[in-house]
């Protein structure tokens, strides 16, 4: 007689469910979500019967989690994220759900290899929102990146000088043959770009992390 068909276990099995509430313990989730319950034995004494244990040296989980536990998949839980790239493209592919993907999250865990995420994989993996945030926050700069590079505030000036005011800082993008530099309070860079756009985007790049205004308030304090 298989040992997992007896009436024995049967009897171990649904002891077990009820002292564990009902629901996985690895993930929350009950049958009423769809799961099917199992009870994973926590370590395993040779020659005795699957029911003939403690209750508290086993536990109740989903067939998901379980097949987790064993290393048959990777598990759900308990993943910690270790990186992210931007591909550029949807070049790459999610290891978890096989969807394609431009931003990739390389996350870890002790009981297995190493993989390469989606944003949405990376959250439930982590049980965190760090790559959702992430992922926010570059959403958020590419707005106002477009707003700010297609401002009214940027007007144009004879010989196609491309200039912008805030507060003291006076920002033009000048044409040099046939790219561009700045020039911000009449100090011409060195940087050369290749279009006005780009260099709108320098600019933008440069008011966000404060290195203009930073350069604004030196000339200022050095003013006789």
């Amino acid at each position: 007689m298989q040992p997992y068909r007896s009436k024995e276990w049967a009897k171990f099995r649904s002891e077990v469910i009820r002292l564990d509430g009902n629901e996985c313990t690895v993930c929350g989730r009950a049958t009423s979500d769809g799961v099917v319950l199992q009870v994973h034995h926590k370590q395993y004494f040779p020659g005795r019967p699957p029911w003939d244990y403690p209750y508290d040296a086993c536990e109740t989980i989903c067939r998901g989690c379980h097949a987790a536990a064993h290393g048959l998949i990777p598990p759900k839980f308990g993943w910690e994220h270790a990186g992210w790239d931007d591909l550029g493209d949807l070049t790459g592919t999610c290891e978890c759900c096989g969807t394609s993907i431009r931003y990739t999250f390389l996350v870890q865990h002790p009981d297995w290899r190493p993989m390469e995420v989606g944003e949405i994989c990376c959250d439930h993996l982590t049980s965190s929102q760090l790559a959702s945030n992430l992922m926010e926050s570059k959403r958020r700069y590419a707005g106002r990146l477009k707003r700010f590079v297609s401002s009214s505030r940027w007007c144009v000036l004879p010989g196609d000088i491309h200039r912008i005011t805030q507060k003291r800082l006076t920002v033009e993008i000048v044409p040099v043959g046939t790219a561009f530099k700045l020039r911000v309070n009449t100090r011409m860079g060195k940087k050369v770009f290749p279009s006005a756009l780009d260099a709108k985007a320098n600019v933008f790049e440069l008011i966000e992390q404060g290195t203009l205004h930073a350069y604004i308030s030196k000339q200022v304090s050095h003013r006789p």
